[in-house]
């Protein structure tokens, strides 16, 4: 989309700094002194300072809701899965995704981390081994 598409769109600025959110109309882009005017009130805010524009005309109180939920600290979902192929276990050692070991119905770590692991065996954060056929991995996946 070019600059001059935008002119009349309601849209929402985020700036670097989390405190400065913007809403209202494009007027112009001051190409010359590198600023964007929003309307109604003629806010000229410097292009360098925006992180994203996004349209819409929803109030300030929203936006920053938006923002705030984007930018929250990553999490462990609260559904788990059962790892049983190699990749599920690659991707839990990259994140550094929550994993619980089970072994039949009796919990043997509820929240820990793969070091490494190979065709037969897991190895834990701890040092601790487990061979893959006699125990049960279940992985929480990190959303955010």
């Amino acid at each position: 989309m070019r600059y001059e598409d935008w002119i009349g769109q309601e849209v929402i600025v985020y700036c670097q700094s989390q405190e400065d959110i913007y809403t209202g109309t494009i007027e112009a882009w001051d190409k010359a002194a590198n600023k964007l005017i929003l309307g109604p009130r003629s806010i000229a805010v410097p292009l360098d300072d925006i992180i994203k524009i996004q349209p819409g005309s929803r109030g300030r109180r929203v936006a920053r809701r938006v923002l705030k939920t984007k930018t929250e600290k990553a999490a462990p979902h609260s559904v788990g899965y059962i790892m049983k192929n190699r990749v599920q276990f690659d991707n839990a050692i990259y994140f550094k995704s929550p994993v619980a070991v089970w072994r039949a119905n009796k919990l043997l770590h509820y929240h820990t981390t793969i070091h490494q692991h190979n065709e037969h065996e897991v190895i834990l954060i701890t040092g601790e081994k487990y061979l893959k056929q006699n125990h049960m991995f279940v992985v929480r996946s990190i959303r955010g």
